[in-house]
């Protein structure tokens, strides 16, 4: 069984049958999607506009694609390592609105989409307005 948390940027596989961990892996943003499974890669969507290939067996990172709108990165979203600038991202709480961070998150290509994989080509959408398919 794998999955992805919204509140610790995790992705975590336990065995089924005991529910014991097998490996947790750490993203650089929250994760909305669910992981999909193909072969022995379990691909999910993360909120900084990484779309993540992980080893099924070890949660290793593969490769990852990034949205246009992240490599783009206006307004400095993102930082270095794409994790996001929260001093950029959350100016000041005192004088904008919530929904003012939430667009530049989306302005991003974030993926709350989960892949799907059909005869090896990844299939999702990110909130940058793109549907794509990746080989």
């Amino acid at each position: 069984m794998i999955f992805a948390t919204s509140d610790s940027s995790l992705i975590l596989a336990l065995d089924a049958a005991s529910g014991k961990p097998l490996w947790r892996q750490q993203t650089r943003a929250y994760v909305f999607s669910s992981p999909a499974v193909a072969g022995d890669t379990v691909g999910v969507g993360v909120l900084n506009g990484s779309l993540e290939a992980r080893d099924l067996a070890t949660g290793d990172l593969r490769w990852d694609y990034r949205s246009v709108a992240s490599l783009a990165n206006e307004g400095w979203v993102l930082g270095a390592d794409r994790h996001f600038n929260a001093g950029w991202v959350f100016a000041s709480p005192w004088r904008e609105k919530a929904t003012t961070a939430i667009e530049r998150q989306f302005a991003i290509g974030a993926f709350f989409s989960s892949p799907l994989v059909v005869d090896g080509v990844v299939y999702v959408g990110s909130s940058d307005g793109r549907m794509l398919a990746l080989e």
